[in-house]
């Protein structure tokens, strides 16, 4: 009977401890704070405007960190052929794991080694690899275009941009945080790709035309790994009135009171998750106290807005 028990209970401990879990990647396209949409303006950090008519990039060689550190690589047949101009947001499911917290996501940008310079017509139709119209495949030598970013700048949007980046040498790892939602036991990464920054420090006045693994064409790629992607953040720099105000407590169970010395500059409260997505809002009235309760734990922002809607006082807030 103990032999029995004890069996039972090895079983079970052995199940818990392999217990896998789905996992999936989300990426919410944006061009700033606003989401993705082809034909909508958007500036880089140059001040110069643009509309994107084409934006498609690889994504490939995945590894979810979680756990304290832990990198748990995810099957190298899954990759996404990124498609911004179809979709406010690309899912990408990875498969199931034995992770509990997840910290971050490392990805990289292109088509690794030998598969980026195999004969793409090998791959079924419907494979992110097989040939597309517009073409994502450049040539042998080359291999496969990592991005293709197309659009109009200058004067009236009238000078035409391609940035085509390619290569191996330029085969580069992303790293980002992400947000962590749980949905029916699948546990969704999701994170931010601004698309205007992946256009920094590009002239957009004068027509540029770069394919490639050098000039604009690698920079783009640049912009890829070190600024597009992330999580939604508000600096203190982004105060633009002196408020006397206080989030406590700070960290919190849940429940935050929000205190306004004065109420006459104020108009609204919004509670922001990491992705810049609004989860409460609330009015101001004349009581110099507001109570706010958040039911799920993680990082927010408590951002206080004037009567014309623009910010600004932020907080960084804390919900164990």
């Amino acid at each position: 009977m103990k032999r029995l028990l004890l069996s039972i209970f090895l079983l079970l401990f052995v199940g818990s401890v392999n217990a896998q879990t789905d996992v999936e990647l989300k990426i919410n396209h944006k061009l700033g704070v606003d989401d993705f949409v082809i034909d909508a303006v958007g500036t880089n950090n140059l001040g110069h405007e643009f509309k994107a008519n084409r934006l498609e990039y690889y994504l490939t060689k995945i590894t979810i960190v979680h756990d304290g550190g832990t990198e748990t690589s995810v099957s190298d047949d899954v990759m996404a052929l990124v498609r911004p101009e179809d979709e406010i947001s690309t899912t990408i499911e990875l498969g199931s794991f034995d992770v509990t917290a997840i910290e971050s996501v490392k990805f990289h940008i292109g088509v690794y080694e030998p598969i980026n310079n195999d004969d793409p017509t090998l791959w079924a139709a419907d494979h992110p690899l097989a040939p597309k119209s517009p073409s994502m495949h450049w040539g042998w030598a080359a291999g496969y275009r990592f991005i293709a970013y197309e659009g109009f700048g200058g004067a009236d949007f009238s000078q035409n941009f391609q940035l085509h980046g390619l290569g191996n040498s330029n085969y580069f790892e992303v790293e980002s945080d992400v947000w962590v939602e749980t949905d029916g036991g699948t546990m969704i990464m999701s994170l931010n790709g601004d698309y205007a920054a992946g256009l920094n420090d590009i002239d957009l006045t004068a027509g540029t035309i770069s394919h490639g693994e050098t000039g604009a064409a690698k920079k783009v790629l640049e912009n890829w790994r070190d600024v597009v992607f992330g999580l939604y953040t508000v600096g203190v720099e982004e105060n633009t009135v002196a408020l006397d105000w206080s989030v406590y407590p700070n960290p919190s169970n849940g429940d935050i009171v929000v205190n306004f010395d004065n109420t006459t500059e104020i108009n609204q409260v919004n509670i922001v998750n990491p992705l810049g997505e609004i989860v409460q809002t609330a009015l101001v009235n004349d009581n110099k106290q507001m109570e706010i309760t958040i039911p799920d734990s993680g990082i927010y922002f408590v951002t206080v807005l004037d009567a014309k809607g623009e910010t600004i006082a932020t907080e960084r807030l804390i919900i164990k």
